[in-house]
């Protein structure tokens, strides 16, 4: 039996009828870019996902975690080794009630943002109104510490379950959870499984009414009827790169399939045919741009698989 075929029955073995092979991550992606991962696999639980994790670390596979795809820039060449999708319609459970009104809410990592939110409205527990309108799973939302209007996910964060490279399972608490902005300090490798969220008993009807606030002012400032990875830079300290990028002139600006939003400058998106590179491009030219004008370097807030942007410190950048 070949390598390949052997490892196909191993995966299938765990996750049978969903183990997929060469598979284009593009669909995967709220972009809608990348090439085939060589494997992907879609566990349905914390157990599937912990045994796929061991096999690929037995294997020396190499792996990546991929949620609902938010976030995220896949190379047009695909990844090698293997690609895990978290997914999850298991629904969030109360765990705990507090004494000051407050409700420990337990959430799986590939549960999406927005069921959440809709939980949260159904249910008449509140704080989870800011975060309307991102896309992505709820263990990316940790992972990069979402947010808007001032607030953080990591601000309702009572603890996570994560799982080390060494298949270690750990319950960090809030003390342990090194939070900051639109970042979480993990292990490399290490991923999150799921966590809690602690929420606040309010009137179904005034969440209802602050989420539809929120989503009024997202949804008129930023650009839904085109594919993006939302955010493409964060922001530099006491400013906006969207701002930035704008004052430089890049708004509207096109390469290939891709171009940077018209409605809100730190979005990039896909036009239709847009390649990895193209974006990678656009990224390079913004960054060259505001460094030039404005002496300040953006940070990529989208991850990178397989894509590297070009070094600002460079004699021709000096």
């Amino acid at each position: 039996m070949s390598r390949k075929a052997r490892l196909k029955a191993l995966w299938e073995g765990v996750c049978p009828g969903r183990v997929k092979e060469n598979e284009p991550l593009g669909p995967y992606t709220t972009l809608k870019i990348g090439g085939p991962a060589e494997w992907l696999i879609e566990p349905l639980n914390e157990r599937e996902t912990e045994r796929i994790i061991a096999l690929a670390r037995g294997e020396k596979v190499p792996w990546r975690v991929l949620g609902q795809g938010s976030n995220l820039l896949v190379s047009d060449k695909g990844i090698k080794g293997l690609v895990i999708r978290l997914w999850s319609r298991e629904k969030p459970r109360v765990v705990r009630t507090f004494s000051d009104g407050g409700v420990l809410v337990e959430v799986t990592a590939g549960y999406s943002l927005s069921n959440l939110v809709r939980y949260g409205i159904r249910e008449g527990l509140g704080g989870l109104e800011f975060l309307v309108g991102i896309p992505g799973s709820v263990g990316g939302a940790w992972a990069m510490n979402a947010g808007s209007y001032g607030r953080q996910i990591g601000d309702l964060t009572h603890y996570l379950i994560t799982l080390s490279p060494k298949g270690t399972l750990t319950r960090k608490g809030k003390k342990d959870l090194a939070f900051a902005y639109r970042s979480l300090d993990l292990e490399p490798g290490e991923i999150i499984l799921s966590g809690g969220l602690k929420l606040k008993v309010r009137p179904r009807e005034e969440i209802r009414r602050e989420t539809k606030r929120l989503w009024s002012s997202r949804k008129n400032t930023q650009p839904w009827d085109r594919p993006s990875c939302g955010s493409v830079f964060k922001n530099p300290p006491g400013g906006f790169a969207a701002r930035l990028i704008e004052e430089a002139g890049l708004k509207g600006r096109k390469k290939g399939g891709a171009q940077i939003s018209e409605v809100h400058a730190n979005f990039i998106v896909n036009l239709g045919g847009a390649k990895a590179g193209d974006v990678v491009a656009l990224m390079n030219r913004i960054r060259r741009r505001v460094w030039s004008r404005f002496g300040i370097v953006l940070e990529p807030e989208v991850k990178l698989w397989g894509c590297r942007l070009k070094p600002l410190w460079t004699a021709g950048n000096r």
